[in-house]
């Protein structure tokens, strides 16, 4: 995220903390991305669909910027774990058969940037694939923003057992033009390669009960006329010109 002028840097702060505040105090009740995800951060837990795994979630070091974490997973075996680097308001989403799940969290504050990698239960070990810079690769920067700025990669829905649907939505405040909108990707998670690029409306219309309030509450308007939602800032050229 761009750093906050000195000038404003106390105002900037007292939002991001209330923004936290309110992001954690709702998220168990409003899963973010995925109606179908569970919310581990904060001492929660979300277990396997045969209930023999849980996952859960214990922060590294609440002082570091980007939020390090330990993914546990207790299952039948015993205990394993798993770093990740984005653990802010982490949400889980398990597949139909239990053997993978996938992890969505926030590396920086309440509205992100959120970053997506799945886990697998292999032969007692927990293996982690991340998906976030496949998805930002394929979403690029399709909106002008007054700075460069990576879009928040969830996963929504799984698929199968090794697909994976992940939306990429640009951060949701007034840096990029028609911020808060998204564009959908089957993922095949083995390895790691985009078989379905879907818009924001295909996403809506194909899988509407899947999505949570952050991506069924994105603007179509703004799809179908993406000149209605620029950010002034971003083109002084149109202010000059009238």
């Amino acid at each position: 995220m761009r750093p906050l002028a000195v000038g404003y840097r106390a105002v900037g702060m007292a939002l991001l903390l209330w923004c936290s505040a309110y992001s954690q105090t709702t998220s168990k009740e409003l899963p973010f991305f995925s109606s179908h995800a569970v919310y581990i951060y904060l001492g929660s837990a979300a277990s396997s669909p045969d209930g023999k795994n849980v996952v859960s979630l214990r922060v590294l070091d609440d002082d570091a910027e980007n939020f390090p974490s330990l993914v546990k997973v207790k299952t039948p075996h015993g205990q394993i774990t798993s770093k990740i680097a984005f653990g802010l308001n982490a949400q889980v989403l398990w597949n139909a058969d239990s053997t993978g799940f996938a992890v969505t969290g926030s590396s920086e504050g309440a509205n992100g940037q959120y970053h997506t990698s799945v886990f697998s239960l292999r032969n007692g070990q927990l293996v982690q694939t991340p998906l976030t810079r496949t998805v930002e690769s394929a979403f690029g920067h399709p909106m002008k923003c007054g700075w460069p700025e990576a879009p928040n990669v969830a996963a929504v829905k799984w698929l199968d057992r090794r697909r994976l649907l992940v939306t990429a939505q640009i951060i949701n405040h007034s840096n990029c033009d028609c911020f808060g909108t998204f564009k959908g990707y089957a993922v095949d998670v083995l390895d790691r390669s985009i078989f379905r690029v879907y818009d924001q409306l295909q996403v809506k219309e194909r899988f509407h009960s899947d999505l949570g309030p952050w991506l069924q509450d994105a603007n179509d308007d703004w799809v179908r006329n993406p000149k209605s939602c620029y950010v002034a800032a971003n083109h002084p050229e149109l202010h000059h010109s009238r």
